[in-house]
């Protein structure tokens, strides 16, 4: 019995200095291992898919009245933490593979209101740009922002600067920054930049939430080769000799936004509307801003447009009803039914929506655009088309799944 608890302490004895000379290495090991898994919980990868069947009352022509497609296919990776952020997304739909986002944000622990931001990404004008196609209760973005921005995306550099919570400019942000105008990933053509900023509000007091804000675009659009610039003089275009092949042609817009939510016993409801005006060197059959290098003629016209939106959550239901009238004015400078050309004609849209959020992932919209288009005398050189409101609405069923 002696000899046995003599062999057994022995033992015990033996495993204990082992133990003790092994647990240096297993604490290094567990240490790694905690290392790897804490930078692990600093990569985010997000993203959502939208399937849509849609009735488009101009595609009766060409036969191409109802469709399907992926509107949408976007897969987001992101890597934060206190000295920054690394984004890129792309776009995978059945036209292709895209991208939207590739830009890099940098900051200091104890700079946290201010940040820097380069590569592609949002431009910082107005609200509707950086509003998520996620969460937007319209199938598309309104139609001013479509034409001045068909890229919502830009190539650039910005400075963010934020309020911080409990200080008198809580709420408060301002951010500005110089873009290649060119519009999404389209490489740099030139070596002049646009200016983009935008001066905003926004807090929560009690069951209201309410924001407002500034923005303004300074940019131009170069001359190229054998093209000239043509302005508005006595109701008619005429070349513009103080723009000559090589120098720009100004690019001005300005707008004002704002947001508006209260929840009660009927639910959230919202409010949110822009405003923009400026100036616009377009094409002559369209206004649409160019992207990338700018081959022919350039048509400078004076704009403006708006958007306003009313979104109503049914009580404490998933479903939401939503409503949106937007217009589009791409030369507020002549008279109605007297457009000089195609990219004179203005339009206003009004839309009609029900959403229903089935789960945290899955979202379901129904939704129709009601088109109209203002009609020509059928004189100068607009289109015979527009002599009368075109075939335009369209019919939205898109299914949403947000991971």
């Amino acid at each position: 019995m002696r000899k046995f608890f003599a062999t057994t302490a022995l033992a015990l004895v033996c495993t204990g200095a082992a133990f003790s000379q092994e647990l240096p290495e297993l604490e290094g090991r567990v240490s790694d291992l905690e290392k790897k898994v804490s930078a692990l919980s600093n990569l985010k990868i997000s993203g959502y898919v939208q399937a849509q069947w849609q009735w488009n009352e101009s595609g009766v022509a060409d036969g191409t009245q109802n469709t399907f497609s992926v509107r949408r296919g976007r897969i987001k990776t992101a890597y934060s933490n206190n000295y920054g952020q690394a984004v890129m997304q792309i776009d995978v739909t059945e036209g292709g593979v895209s991208i939207k986002d590739a830009y890099l944000t940098l900051k200091t622990p104890k700079l946290q209101w201010a940040s820097f931001t380069a590569g592609v990404f949002d431009r910082p004008f107005g609200y509707e740009i950086s509003y998520s196609s996620s969460t937007r209760e319209s199938p598309e973005r309104s139609k001013v922002f479509l034409t001045l921005f068909p890229k919502e995306r830009d190539l650039g550099a910005k400075l963010t600067f934020k309020g911080l919570k409990g200080t008198a400019l809580e709420g408060f942000g301002i951010e500005g920054g110089l873009f290649t105008g060119n519009g999404g990933a389209a490489k740099e053509t030139d070596s002049k930049k646009d200016f983009i900023g935008r001066l905003g509000y926004s807090n929560t007091f009690g069951n209201i939430t309410f924001g407002a804000g500034f923005s303004t675009y300074q940019g131009g659009v170069r001359l190229n080769g054998d093209a000239k610039a043509y302005k508005l003089e006595n109701d008619k275009f005429v070349v513009d000799n103080s723009i000559q092949s090589g120098q720009y042609a100004k690019r001005q817009y300005y707008g004002f936004d704002l947001q508006f939510a209260v929840t009660s016993v009927l639910g959230r409801s919202q409010i949110r509307a822009e405003y923009l005006w400026g100036q616009q060197p377009g094409f002559k059959a369209k206004s649409d801003s160019p992207t990338g290098a700018v081959s022919g003629d350039i048509y400078i016209r004076d704009f403006s447009g708006y958007y306003v939106y009313f979104i109503q959550d049914i009580a404490t239901t998933k479903h939401t009803f939503v409503a949106k009238i937007d217009g589009y004015d791409p030369n507020r400078k002549i008279k109605r039914l007297e457009n000089l050309t195609d990219g004179d004609v203005c339009y206003v849209t009004l839309g009609l929506g029900w959403l229903f959020r089935a789960t945290d992932n899955i979202r379901i919209m129904a939704y129709y655009d009601i088109v109209k288009n203002e009609r020509s005398g059928g004189y100068n050189e607009v289109s015979d088309k527009f002599k009368r409101d075109l075939k335009d609405d369209v019919f939205t069923l898109r299914f949403q799944y947000k991971f």
